[in-house]
């Protein structure tokens, strides 16, 4: 209303100012009548003051009407809401800026943790292969020391069921033998004391070579277990794999011997 007010005079402002400026004009004419023309501003000025009057009501009666007092009310608001909405967008703009930093430096923060995890993971991974490279060479290698040790072994056993052979081939000769003797004192009693001393000493050699048939069976039956545990020693501890190897030797060198 003030802003009305204040538009309302100056436009008289102006109008008076034409008409005064209408009233200076050169009085070297002498046609022009000064006291109409006067006559004619002082009514169109008092047209004017009316006019001013109901303007000036008008604003009077706008400012008590209830609906235009509401709707400046709700402007006022609508303005002072509509400040507080840019503040707030202001403020949600901020906050996202400063979300939108925190998440790329997470996200450089990631970055960095997740190629050096991959980095350990892959050197560890290298580790283990290393290590399991390693673990298989030895297991070829102790693999190339237990069959060597078998084919030992094998040729062992075999060298002891040969000489089992023999001897049991002895044991059957010398039996022959014996009962041959045994047939000879019945047919020659006269040589009978003779034939007693070669009886004994076949008696003799037949104990020795059953004593050593023993001994044989007895080695063979080691060999045996022997290779049975030789078998089953893929499954033994490097310490048992050393004594199974030192045992290994000695029965080998007393089958030798």
């Amino acid at each position: 209303v003030a802003v009305a007010v204040a538009v309302l005079g100056a436009g008289f402002a102006n109008q008076t100012e034409v008409k005064a400026a209408e009233i200076k004009k050169p009085q070297a004419d002498s046609a022009w009548n000064w006291p109409k023309e006067y006559n004619a501003l002082l009514k169109e000025n008092e047209e004017l003051k009316v006019e001013r009057e109901k303007y000036l009501s008008y604003a009077d009666d706008k400012e008590k009407d209830p609906q235009y007092r509401a709707l400046m009310g709700e402007n006022q608001d609508l303005r002072k809401r509509e400040g507080q909405y840019q503040d707030k967008i202001e403020e949600l703009e901020k906050e996202r800026k400063e979300k939108q930093e925190r998440q790329e430096q997470l996200e450089r923060q990631y970055q960095i943790e997740a190629d050096k995890h991959y980095q350990e993971q892959q050197k560890k991974h290298q580790q283990e292969q290393q290590q399991l490279e390693a673990e298989k060479q030895k297991l070829a290698k102790d693999k190339q020391i237990s069959d060597a040790s078998r084919q030992g072994l094998s040729r062992d056993l075999e060298a002891s069921r040969e000489a089992k052979k023999k001897v049991e081939a002895d044991l059957a000769a010398l039996t022959a033998e014996h009962q041959k003797l045994k047939e000879d004192k019945q047919i020659s009693d006269a040589s009978r004391q003779g034939l007693s001393r070669d009886l004994e000493a076949s008696r003799e050699a037949k104990k020795k070579v059953e004593a050593d048939l023993a001994e044989a069976n007895s080695k063979l039956q080691a060999l045996e277990k022997l290779n049975k545990e030789l078998e089953e020693g893929k499954k033994l501890s490097e310490k048992e794999k050393a004594e199974l190897q030192a045992r290994l030797e000695a029965e080998a060198k007393a089958l030798k011997s």
